[in-house]
């Protein structure tokens, strides 16, 4: 049904902003309680997240709380609830939630190796296609995974490296590293970008903790190393079905800065298909894994998060000759699973990376996952396009480099911006770069997607006794508009809002006035979402401000 144009004037009073409680959309769990205590966890610590600063510091001295990057913190489990309720107090909050185990993405349990030739490389690139030469200026793949054996033969005259200090326990460090940057040097594989720059970057295990002592924490602090070291991209053959708020808020830092992460879907599809995280996180490149018949691995989740596919059965791998289980210890093993799709499309989007500098991170994203391979659906029905099994197809690098670049989506600036937290200051310790500031009229073009970008908020800045005008114009799909004082704390807070423009149709352009009516210049927060049935996931808009 048809609207009027919506244009509201609002008074607004001259209170100081309120200070932020915890965020609603991260955990805020305690020691102690039903939710907690269905997750495995490790017993001994807990995991406190506080806004960025001094203040937040000293508390943490107080209760004994490590610091772990960007506002995370490990404590122990009973000073947890104390010190939650301390920052709580002072308005710092973010999060509070058990130390989650996560799991490695590896060999499907009681699922057979593949004996099939080994030729998974072939199937995503032409081998006449040579890769970008390899300087100390190259993007870098970050490996986040179980510590890597360095002195692996496989690694003869490339530029891996490995974070030193953690002992090598297992494989999957070394066999992911090997499928994503394996040289051409005569010994072993080759990996998709052969001795690509490539760092792992070990996850610290915790004794006695389950499904080889990973946990969030854990998680959180590596990725953090793994910006701190320069990544472009980040590959991380794990996860795990409970969110982890330390991982997140890492991981928006990460995508601040223009890095691409990229996650394993997991392999439990048939054991319930259920939410793997981070991979299901928005703005993660999420891989399934394929056969190589093309079709979807039987073990891959499949999920409305999966961006393409990559092959995951039978790949042969390099790994510490000690720890090769497969009969024969050459340091070589063939191993199926979503942990070796992952580093496969992280490899391939350091490559784009390199060779086309001229597309901005998350169109280098758009273009290897829009070029992939569509492939049939494992009933045989040939339907063209998405599916939640294999996302887009399977990663077809050479297209990914020839696509051209008007035939890619527009750049989606000022991400992440998928919620207030993002945007005021919560999570990154100060507000971002309001977009307007009064005077002349501002344009910001812009991207929304269901799934990996579901919500795009703007700061502006009104002075006092002065008004905006804002405009949302669709482009392609149906946005909504609404507007958020600095008082509220997340997009759902209806108490915050101050305003919505709300018109149903793809050709209704939203519109709202907001009046300062205080004499001093105040935050405000522009929010824009999809709305409506439209079977595309994605939308544009241009976002007009005067």
């Amino acid at each position: 049904m048809t609207r009027a144009v919506l244009a509201a004037t609002l008074v607004l009073l001259l209170s100081a902003p309120a200070a932020h409680a915890a965020v609603p959309e991260f955990p805020q769990d305690l020691p102690g309680e039903a939710t907690a205590s269905a997750v495995r966890s490790d017993p001994d610590t807990w995991l406190v997240g506080a806004e960025p600063g001094a203040e937040a510091k000293a508390v943490a001295a107080r209760f004994g709380a490590r610091h772990s990057g960007l506002g995370n913190y490990v404590v122990e489990r009973d000073q947890a609830r104390g010190f939650a309720h301390a920052l709580e107090a002072r308005g710092l909050l973010l999060y509070s939630q058990a130390n989650t185990v996560l799991k490695s993405k590896q060999a499907v349990p009681d699922d057979p190796l593949s004996v099939a030739p080994n030729n998974w490389r072939a199937r995503l690139v032409s081998p006449a296609t040579v890769p970008p030469p390899v300087t100390p200026e190259s993007p870098l793949i970050a490996l986040v995974d179980a510590a890597a054996d360095p002195a692996h033969p496989e690694w003869v005259g490339s530029a891996f490296a490995t974070i030193p200090g953690t002992p090598v326990t297992n494989s999957h460090g070394t066999a992911t590293a090997s499928v994503a940057a394996a040289p051409q040097n005569g010994v072993g594989i080759l990996g998709v970008w052969p001795g690509a720059r490539a760092l792992n970057v070990p996850l610290a295990t915790t004794p006695g903790v389950p499904e080889g002592g990973i946990t969030c924490a854990a998680s959180g602090e590596a990725i953090g190393k793994a910006v701190a070291a320069g990544a472009a991209v980040i590959n991380m053959s794990y996860g795990s079905p409970s969110r982890c708020a330390a991982e997140w808020v890492q991981l928006y830092f990460a995508l601040a800065k223009g890095v691409i992460p990229v996650a394993a879907a997991g392999n439990e599809f048939q054991d319930g298909n259920p939410l793997e995280f981070p991979a299901s996180l928005p703005h993660v490149v999420t891989v399934a894994a394929t056969t190589p018949d093309d079709r979807s691995a039987s073990f891959s989740n499949a999920n409305a998060a999966v961006d393409l596919s990559a092959p995951g059965v039978g790949i042969m791998t390099a790994v510490p000759p000690a720890l090769d289980t497969d009969g024969v210890q050459d340091g070589y093993q063939i191993m199926d699973g979503t942990s070796f799709s992952a580093p496969m499309v992280s490899a391939a989007l350091a490559w784009v990376r390199a060779a086309r500098p001229d597309l901005t991170p998350d169109r280098v994203v758009q273009a290897v996952r829009l070029t992939a391979r569509d492939i049939v659906s494992p009933d045989g029905q040939d339907r063209p396009g998405w599916d939640p099994l294999t996302g887009f197809g399977v990663l077809n690098i050479d297209a990914a480099l020839t696509v051209a670049a008007d035939k890619l989506p527009i750049q989606d600036p000022y991400e992440p911006n998928d919620n207030l937290v993002w945007v005021d200051g919560t999570a990154f310790g100060k507000p971002s770069t309001p977009i307007w500031q009064g005077g002349k009229s501002v344009q910001v073009d812009a991207l929304l997607d269901k799934q990996e970008d579901p919500v795009d908020v703007y700061r502006i800045v009104i002075g006092g006794k002065k008004s905006a005008t804002v405009k949302v114009i669709p482009r392609f799909g149906d946005p909504s508009l609404e507007v958020f004082t600095t008082e509220a704390v997340s997009v759902n807070d209806l108490d915050g809002r101050v305003a919505k423009s709300r018109k149903s149709g793809s050709k209704k352009t939203e519109q709202v006035t907001v009046r300062n009516n205080g004499s001093k210049k105040r935050s405000y927060f522009l929010v824009v979402k999809p709305q409506g049935s439209s079977r595309y996931q994605e939308r544009q808009y241009s976002l007009r401000v005067r």
